[in-house]
């Protein structure tokens, strides 16, 4: 089977998602895994009329897809019957983003694409607040283990009808409207701090809109931000202010490969009488842990 992935991502987190999905995909030896990166810069998209399976890949932005992934699903072709799941990754397992693909899902089935289920993958932060070691360490590994679920899911052609009641969903196209107008009338308030910068252009380089000009040796952010958060996250010299957001900022990578193998690091890492954030992840774990309990799936393999 062919499949292609169609993944946004800013900071990477749904990148390596999405690399995850082709691993446990490609351990079917029929399969073959396609994996295109939703961005100004990848070019053209590989048509979905020559794949038997798309994926759909983003990071929630506020109870929602990004703009980008929401605008990828309206150049997609419409076709005759495709079919499709979503994957998304956040840095909580909070049902309140249950709701997020509901735009990407309308427009998508109104164009041939049968929706069969999506999954919510929770990975560290990457604003807002920086994970210990330790949880990032069990994220990562329970991200394989879900996965690998996932995969065994689709090769067994299971289905569930995505939907949610109106009283779960009325917030997020208001939410998702307010943060994209933001965030691109907050784009130009990202600066370079030159003292720091050591002109690699990386923040040029990443960015998915073409938002970073360099004009005269200076860095100049235009209004096609998503609040992606990329260009901050992956400066190696921490250089980039990101404006109003400086309180939530995160820079640099979490090395998840590393923690994963470091057994200096224990896992699990979150208790049962989990306090303050760390309570957001109980539900989230204890749902994990059924699912894969009920596939059989035992998470320390993935270790």
């Amino acid at each position: 089977m062919k499949i292609i992935l169609y993944v946004f991502s800013g900071t990477g987190n749904t990148l390596k998602v999405a690399a995850l999905y082709k691993k446990y995909l490609e351990k079917h030896e029929e399969n073959s895994v396609k994996i295109y990166r939703i961005s100004k810069k990848s070019g053209k998209f590989p048509s979905p009329e020559d794949y038997d399976l798309v994926g759909i890949g983003y990071p929630i932005h506020g109870f929602s897809a990004p703009e980008p992934a929401i605008k990828f699903c309206m150049q997609l072709p419409t076709v005759e019957y495709k079919r499709t799941f979503i994957f998304k990754s956040s840095g909580e397992g909070l049902h309140v983003n249950d709701c997020s693909s509901q735009k990407c899902i309308s427009i998508l089935q109104k164009k041939g694409y049968d929706v069969n289920f999506e999954r919510h993958v929770v990975m560290p932060y990457n604003m807002i607040y920086r994970h210990r070691d330790e949880m990032a360490k069990q994220m990562w590994i329970y991200a394989h283990a879900l996965v690998d679920l996932n995969c065994r899911e689709i090769m067994n052609g299971k289905r569930e009808k995505v939907k949610l009641p109106f009283y779960k969903t009325f917030y997020c196209p208001v939410v998702r409207v307010l943060e994209q107008k933001f965030a691109h009338v907050h784009g130009p308030a990202f600066k370079v701090n030159a003292d720091k910068c050591v002109k690699c252009n990386k923040c040029v380089n990443v960015c998915p809109q073409n938002n970073i000009k360099v004009e005269d040796g200076k860095y100049k952010f235009g209004h096609d931000c998503v609040l992606c958060m990329g260009c901050s996250f992956g400066c190696p010299q921490d250089a980039i202010s990101v404006g109003v957001f400086k309180f939530w900022k995160v820079n640099g990578s979490y090395r998840l490969n590393e923690l994963k193998n470091d057994e200096s690091i224990p896992f699990p890492f979150v208790p049962n009488n989990a306090k303050g954030i760390y309570r957001l992840y109980k539900k989230y774990y204890r749902e994990a842990d059924k699912a894969l309990a009920d596939a059989g799936i035992d998470v320390k393999d993935y270790i």
